[in-house]
């Protein structure tokens, strides 16, 4: 009797899991993003993107209409990771007016480092912000938002009194407290600040012993670094 081998069938493969719209989103923004930081966003195109990522081009017009929406998407996230910074440092245990000095020097400082050393990212955010200005106005109204908290935190700590804020009222200081250092915040300006003043920190600092004392009277400006 002759002996028939069997060989046990394969189990069936298991199919690889199915990533969420959201995964896919991010992914592809991933991807774009270091395009653009290696190559320049002008010179990628929708095809490149899909290319890279094992895609056709009418599976990634599916997620994103155009380059241009994964340019503001990126832009949007590259903006908020200074909100971020700024945030953190708005949560810190100090007096109001060094945390105010404090964010301010971080955001300029990470501005200027961005368009030093990643030149492509900063073009991209101001190519964008020309077409897209939301991008720059949410990053102004944040700013204005974190000014205002640490003026309230600055009034309840006895740090500044209710009645010598502007107008009694902390969101106009904080107002005018955004208009005033614009050009340390606004990613969009630090060109145009480092063009006319190569010692923008020194600027920044001398501005502050001139425009908090006039805004909250009572603020410890004595906490300021010289």
């Amino acid at each position: 009797m002759t002996e028939v081998s069997v060989t046990a069938p394969h189990p069936p493969r298991a199919k690889p899991p199915h990533a969420s719209a959201n995964e896919i989103r991010a992914r592809i923004l991933q991807v774009a993003e270091e395009r653009f930081r290696r190559i320049g966003h002008l010179k990628t195109s929708m095809a490149d993107i899909a290319a890279e990522l094992d895609m056709s081009p009418a599976n990634l017009y599916r997620f994103f209409p155009a380059r241009q929406a994964i340019s503001d998407a990126i832009c949007h996230r590259a903006v908020k990771e200074i909100a971020d910074i700024a945030f953190a440092i708005a949560l810190m245990d100090m007096p109001a007016a060094l945390k105010i000095e404090r964010l301010l020097t971080a955001v300029h400082r990470y501005n200027r480092a961005r368009f030093f050393n990643d030149r492509r990212m900063h073009d991209m955010i101001i190519a964008a912000s020309r077409t897209n200005t939301v991008i720059l106005a949410v990053h102004l109204d944040r700013m204005e938002k974190l000014f205002e908290y640490i003026i309230r935190q600055g009034i309840e700590a006895g740090e500044v009194e209710a009645g010598e804020v502007e107008g009694a009222c902390p969101a106009q200081a904080a107002r005018a407290l955004n208009g005033s250092f614009a050009i340390f915040l606004d990613p969009a300006l630090i060109e145009h600040c480092l063009r006319y003043d190569p010692d923008s920190d020194v600027t920044l600092r001398e501005r502050l012993r001139i425009v908090l004392p006039a805004l909250l009277p009572a603020v410890l400006t004595s906490t300021l670094p010289r």
